[in-house]
């Protein structure tokens, strides 16, 4: 009879037919598949009707039904997940679909001047009222091109109209970008807002995306969807 397997401090090498060679995991600790080898070559090197302890064999057996157990919990929750993230993605395809032909409102710097899909106005969500708001254009080259004074903001979400702060510029997409000075010359930037039309929806690695003009947008940065189209 083989007493149970015990861990030692013996010089003796390793032997190549060591059934517990190799068992170390990585970093030196040992993971579920090294312990599920222990626990098997344990049981294998003992009797298990005159087990050295009669206790000890009815714990080694309790500890494999555990980690079996867990095993099995742990792959039900993965299959879970997965289930739960295609009807996830089922719902957000859905969603996307029935943004087509709707406005909405998506959070974009980007804004189009001149052509049929020239952008006319411009949103942004100020956080505090009473600082002074303005609003910044730039060329696709980082050059600041025209620069508007909004006066005293308002909190909540407001709609500038562009008006002539693109006028004589040419055709193309800019950037528009907001910064609010409060009274103690402290400068935040609340991000631009535009408000878009939903022409088509594409699929990708990421999900489900929607288009306006020739501009992507992810179902995530849609703000708001207005109710009629």
């Amino acid at each position: 009879m083989t007493a149970p397997i015990t861990s030692s401090t013996s010089s003796k090498s390793t032997s190549s037919s060591d059934p517990l060679a190799g068992l170390s995991g990585a970093g030196g600790a040992m993971g579920k598949d090294q312990f599920i080898k222990l626990l098997v070559a344990q049981l294998t090197h003992q009797d298990p009707l005159n087990p050295q302890d009669s206790s000890q064999m009815a714990s080694q057996l309790a500890q494999f039904s555990s980690v079996e157990q867990l095993m099995n919990i742990n792959s039900q929750l993965t299959t879970q997940a997965n289930s739960n993230a295609a009807v996830t993605s089922a719902i957000t395809n859905a969603s996307a679909l029935s943004l087509i032909g709707k406005t909405v409102m998506v959070q974009d710097p980007q804004i189009a001047v001149g052509g049929t899909d020239a952008t006319l106005n411009v949103s942004a969500d100020i956080p505090t009222a009473g600082g002074k708001l303005t609003l910044t254009i730039k060329d696709a080259n980082g050059n600041t091109v025209a620069v508007r004074d909004l006066g005293a903001a308002t909190s909540g979400r407001k709609t500038f109209a562009l008006g002539d702060a693109t006028a004589g510029l040419t055709a193309g997409t800019y950037t528009a970008s907001f910064s609010l000075t409060d009274g103690t010359g402290a400068v935040t930037n609340p991000p631009a807002i535009s408000s878009v039309r939903v022409d088509g929806v594409t699929y990708g690695p990421s999900g489900a995306s929607i288009t306006s003009g020739g501009r992507t947008y992810s179902i995530g940065s849609v703000m708001q969807v207005f109710s009629t189209n």
